[in-house]
């Protein structure tokens, strides 16, 4: 407990400190103590909706990746490389061409598209183990990637282009999803032992499994529709919690919240403020983070099957 605490302090000062700096630095610095019209207005349409925009998706994103672990006991499983947000990316991009005016509809159609791909992965775990489904996720992924920068990449969308309008529809979502996530956080305990024993003891995992993912594929879907394709952080966060934190799922609910937060503002804020006024996209920075570390974890969840045959 004593850890957990000092692990919350630390990320809270962490949040604060970043928050500041992405306030005041950016193409043009700004003096928050002493401001122009012209900075009061950078600040108040361009840079906070961005930031507000950065921690919901952070902390949404992270939650998805930590209960798509859970549900499918995988500790690699993220909507960003199992075809959930690419889905969710195609839909609300078809959606936006048709219905450019109707943003609402865009995250509806970005929730539908992340439950479609959901849909087919329920299905192809009935034939894979989990390792495999992971592949197979990638391979989804693709196809509904190609998809989508065939039809067009005008329509996208990214933190980068955050407005007030879409922020807020992330953000209402976002918390309502993410205060569920903390009531539901112990039941992604219970799929720590198998269903056998949840069942022996009256508890349905398929039905906890079930609601979680639906939960995860919620989050990933508005997150899609106002910060577009954003992967690994779902892995990234996860695994450094477990590393700090050990396994329990509430602890680890709480940590994803605030860490995944502060690390996509963090990459955010330093893809903008490296070289300015060119920016990295912060999915850019999440992948040069997170796919060595996924190599990293599927090499040691194949040395640990190498040692059980052994």
């Amino acid at each position: 407990m004593k850890k957990a605490v000092i692990t919350y302090s630390l990320l809270t000062m962490m949040i604060i400190a970043t928050l500041y700096f992405a306030l005041s630095h950016g193409a043009s610095n700004i003096s928050l103590t002493s401001m122009s019209q012209t900075d009061l207005n950078l600040l108040l349409n361009i840079r906070l909706p961005r930031i507000v925009s950065a921690l919901v998706a952070g902390a949404a994103l992270s939650i998805s990746g930590l209960f798509f672990q859970a549900a499918f006991r995988n500790p690699i499983a993220d909507p960003g490389i199992m075809g959930v947000s690419s889905a969710a990316g195609l839909f609300q991009t078809l959606f936006g061409i048709l219905f450019p005016a109707f943003f609402i509809g865009k995250t509806l159609a970005a929730v539908l598209g992340a439950l479609v791909a959901f849909v087919l992965l329920i299905q192809f775990q009935k034939y894979f183990d989990p390792f495999r489904l992971i592949i197979v996720g990638v391979a989804i992924n693709a196809v509904f990637t190609g998809i989508a920068e065939v039809v067009t990449s005008k329509a996208s969308s990214s933190l980068a282009t955050s407005s007030w309008s879409s922020t807020l529809i992330l953000t209402i979502s976002g918390i309502i999803g993410l205060i569920i996530a903390l009531v539901l956080a112990n039941w992604a305990n219970y799929l720590k032992v198998s269903d056998e024993q949840l069942s022996s003891l009256g508890i349905s995992a398929s039905f906890i499994r079930l609601v979680l993912l639906l939960l995860a594929v919620f989050l990933a879907g508005v997150t899609t529709a106002c910060c577009g394709v954003l992967a690994f952080i779902g892995i990234i966060v996860p695994q450094v919690g477990r590393a700090i934190l050990g396994h329990d799922y509430q602890k680890l609910t709480t940590f994803s919240i605030m860490a995944g937060s502060w690390l996509m503002l963090f990459v955010d804020t330093l893809g903008r403020t490296i070289n300015p006024p060119n920016e990295i996209a912060a999915g850019t920075l999440l992948a040069i983070i997170g796919g060595p570390m996924m190599i990293v974890i599927l090499l040691s969840m194949n040395r640990g099957k190498r040692d059980v045959r052994s």
